[in-house]
């Protein structure tokens, strides 16, 4: 706990890190993860912008570029949701990924679909 707030949480004073509660260090640690993912976003932004000049598929003769999207590339929404997950098992997320709506559209049709089966049979 102690190196991590001397590494990670910007403290020096070994009196304020041990007056730290746990509550306050798992806060600190998931506040210093979403840093760093932020800090990846603009690394993978950096590369983005870098690759979208060069990166295609397809032939030579007809080029498509391999992302369309920056979020196919790296989405930072899924990655801090899987964060704040970690340290709340309750957690619902304010804002969803195309890849966890369509997760989420597809488990409530499966649901409704089981219901309907269900249904079906009692009758």
């Amino acid at each position: 706990m102690v190196v991590t707030a001397l590494s990670s949480f910007n403290m020096n004073d070994l009196i304020e890190i041990s007056k730290m509660s746990l509550y306050e260090y798992f806060l600190r640690l998931e506040a210093y993860q979403v840093k760093q993912v932020n800090m990846q976003e603009n690394i993978a932004l950096q590369a983005w912008l870098n690759q979208t000049v060069q990166a295609t598929t397809g032939s030579k003769k007809n080029p498509k570029p391999k992302y369309t999207k920056f979020e196919e590339f790296f989405n930072s929404v899924d990655v801090k949701n899987n964060i704040h997950k970690t340290f709340n098992k309750d957690y619902v997320p304010q804002v969803e990924s195309e890849t966890e709506k369509k997760k989420r559209i597809a488990e409530e049709r499966n649901k409704r679909y089981v219901e309907y089966m269900a249904k079906k049979k009692t009758n």
